[in-house]
């Protein structure tokens, strides 16, 4: 099969060398030309209809694995329907497959997310996902969205399990999460969400795909990267989200992120049994993801 992936973030190298490791063609495309220097990129503008459409011949798959400019609902909603309008057009037309990583925002989260769990979001940036989904379901292109938590592993450069969880656990310095620290949280595991929307890609078969995820508190995450590190658990100050909401008043991002802030408040879980029976597909045991994720 002959697979495009679009964007070179936290995503798209993880699926492009999955890809590349299961003998599959596979292209990078970016804006600039610039990508992984171990695979094959070319530069390519998906908000661009004229440039897409041909970038497509030939091509059986699409992973969609661009973002946003900014972390902000009022971005996402400026930027992200109209590409994926451009990228749905082009896909129908050429009868390519589009696989999309998808967030938690626009699901109800009172109970274990599923593929049928109602849509029920509680933010801005929920209310621009559950336009998407319905986007992608409206269109006549062959669609998946493979629904991840919060991301963690090499690469989570933008996580709440990123850099700003485990540097100052490896440096014994206080660590500050968000919410609070011992209710349970779905991390998904970078290499597990790639190796999902490969999986789902081969059999496109069902519209919302589970990712496998890591239930752990944020507490657990600290103590998981401290054994990794072999450095005694530091110190945790977690920061209330009220904090964050008034710091919100003067700095838009920081008012973004107590929006979804009841995802850390509240415990929340995947339920991605249909993902592990029907793609073989299962989440990487916290220590193992803790290891793999810090520097060695």
């Amino acid at each position: 099969m002959q697979h495009l992936v679009i964007g070179a973030g936290q995503i798209g190298p993880h699926v492009a060398r999955q890809l590349a490791e299961a003998g599959e063609q596979v292209t990078v495309a970016t804006r600039s030309g610039r990508g992984p220097a171990d695979l094959r990129t070319v530069s390519l503008d998906a908000t661009d209809a004229a440039a897409l459409r041909p970038a497509l011949d030939g091509v059986d798959v699409l992973h969609l694995c661009l973002h946003a400019s900014a972390y902000r609902d009022d971005a996402w909603r400026r930027e992200l329907p109209p590409l994926e309008r451009t990228v749905l057009e082009a896909a129908a037309a050429t009868d390519t497959v589009v696989v999309f990583p998808e967030s938690l925002y626009a699901f109800d989260a009172s109970a274990p997310i599923s593929p049928s769990s109602r849509r029920a979001p509680r933010s801005g940036l929920g209310e621009v996902r559950h336009l998407l989904l319905d986007q992608r379901a409206a269109s006549p292109a062959t669609t998946v969205s493979v629904v991840a938590g919060d991301f963690i592993g090499p690469g989570a450069t933008q996580s709440h399990a990123g850099p700003r969880m485990w540097e100052p656990t490896l440096a014994g310095r206080t660590v500050r999460p968000l919410g609070r620290i011992d209710v349970v949280h779905p991390w998904t595991y970078l290499p597990d969400l790639a190796a999902t929307m490969v999986a789902a890609a081969a059999r496109p078969t069902a519209p919302v795909v589970i990712a496998p995820a890591a239930h752990a508190t944020q507490r657990e995450l600290v103590e998981a990267f401290a054994a990794a590190g072999g450095v005694d658990v530091p110190r945790i100050s977690p920061l209330p989200m009220g904090v964050m909401r008034a710091v919100g008043a003067l700095h838009r991002e920081s008012r973004t992120i107590a929006q979804t802030g009841y995802l850390f408040n509240e415990p929340v879980r995947m339920d991605f049994t249909a993902t592990r029976e029907a793609l073989d597909v299962d989440a990487t045991p916290l220590d193992v993801v803790a290891k793999a994720t810090i520097p060695a």
